[in-house]
């Protein structure tokens, strides 16, 4: 049963800078602002695959705030992508990537079929904290990498040295995004297809595509009664796509 195109990915962005008259300015009007935010890097993880590919400004073009190079790249790869997976990724580095591609006058995303495991946590559990970085550490998995404002300000002013520490910074975000959502994935309350069957009738878990299932009881509709499964390599359950058996049965008249 082969998987979708499932792409992990993160952004990373320098910080929007304006006047401010006091530390605590609540409502900063736009005529305030001196400059918008942008895309510092990019790093993106095909499912099944060590390889991590990532965009990353040079010093000149960040001065610039130039990021035109990176969001076309990381645009292009998220069109080859069946699902796309991120922490935050519906409130944040979606929207971003819009905003950079409308500010830039490049081509639209287009429609995509995402996964927020941000949204995943928050619905399926009830913990001290949904950042990736507490997620990661309650799983055994290690942290995110330390860091600080101090790093994303010489980001912004074009610093070599601190542009590279931040895509290292990024390329481990996007390798525990995966690591997190293959944990979550068994006790998640609703997920989208992962994989596809290639053939009608095809017994197989619809997350990872293993064949490898355990019955564990029965899903009941009004109208229908389908067998439900839990996958021994994943640990997801799903149900059969056919009836077992009908609730009601018609009788011919």
């Amino acid at each position: 049963m082969p998987a979708l195109k499932t792409l992990f990915f993160d952004i990373e962005t320098a910080p929007l800078l304006a006047h401010i008259w006091q530390p605590d300015d609540g409502y900063i009007s736009p005529d305030r602002i001196l400059h918008d935010s942008f895309i510092l890097c990019w790093s993106g993880k095909w499912a099944g695959q060590k390889r991590i590919v990532s965009g990353l400004l040079t010093g000149d073009e960040a001065k610039s705030q130039d990021d035109s190079r990176i969001v076309t790249d990381l645009a292009d790869l998220l069109r080859e992508a069946d699902i796309v997976v991120g922490h935050n990724l519906d409130q944040f580095d979606i929207p971003m990537l819009n905003n950079r591609l409308l500010a830039l006058r490049l081509e639209p995303l287009g429609p995509l079929r995402t996964l927020d495991t941000l949204t995943v946590a928050r619905k399926s559990f009830r913990l001290a904290s949904n950042k990736l970085d507490y997620l990661a550490r309650l799983l055994g998995l290690g942290g995110k990498l330390k860091t600080g404002f101090s790093l994303w300000r010489a980001c912004y002013l074009g610093d070599e040295k601190a542009l590279a520490k931040m895509v290292r910074y990024n390329r481990r975000d996007v390798v525990l995004l995966e690591q997190v959502f293959d944990r979550l994935k068994p006790y998640a309350k609703t997920l989208p297809r992962l994989s596809e069957a290639e053939r009608a009738g095809e017994r197989a878990c619809p997350s990872c595509g293993s064949y490898q299932l355990i019955a564990r009881g029965f899903y009941r509709t009004q109208a229908s009664t389908y067998q439900r499964w839990r996958c021994k390599n994943c640990g997801r359950y799903s149900r059969a796509r056919t009836a077992e058996r009908n609730r009601f049965t018609v009788h011919p008249l």
